[in-house]
């Protein structure tokens, strides 16, 4: 005698079927920190002026200045918090680079004790670079690097100066 049988077993196709709906809800809940980023050389470069402001062993330095950046093109750069230790020459600045369509690249510099030499009439530095934020096309972008410049005093308080930057900037 013959038994019928009513239950079929699933076909081949709903464990790939489910496989793939639990991959693509993974996707969809995953952070944007999680996708895939993109490292792109960054270079910049500037022209700057500065005042100072002495409270020994520290000195305050404001700074402005005009270049040329990756991704920005011609480019604003300024920092009102950068803090330079006379003693061991370390140094720490917060610059804002800003694009002619009003993007903003947010750097934070810091320069290593002895990372910053006297030489006649003015010192130069290096150190390294990190990306602390933006906006508008840099609101999500990270990165890295290095930096180098000059600056000369004009008077007691004040002078003019460059820098470059050299590094990574990351894009999500």
């Amino acid at each position: 005698m013959k038994t019928k049988t009513y239950f079929k077993f699933p076909s081949r196709r709903l464990p790939v079927m489910t496989l793939l709906l639990v991959i693509v809800s993974l996707l969809n809940l995953a952070p944007q920190s999680t996708w895939a980023s993109i490292e792109t050389p960054f270079q910049a470069n500037f022209i700057t002026q500065f005042t100072t402001t002495l409270e020994f062993p520290l000195l305050y330095v404001t700074v402005s200045g005009k270049g040329s950046a990756s991704y920005l093109g011609t480019t604003i750069a300024s920092s009102g918090d950068q803090v330079v230790n006379l003693v061991d020459g370390s140094g720490t600045a917060t610059y804002i680079l800003t694009a002619g369509n009003g993007d903003k690249l947010t750097l934070a510099l810091v320069v290593q004790p002895g990372g910053t030499i006297d030489v006649e009439g003015g010192v130069t530095f290096s150190g390294t670079y990190t990306v602390a934020g933006g906006t508008g096309r840099f609101h999500d972008n990270t990165g890295s690097g290095v930096f180098a410049g000059s600056a000369l005093f004009v008077s007691p308080t004040d002078g003019i100066g460059s820098f470059s930057l050299v590094g990574l900037l990351t894009t999500r």
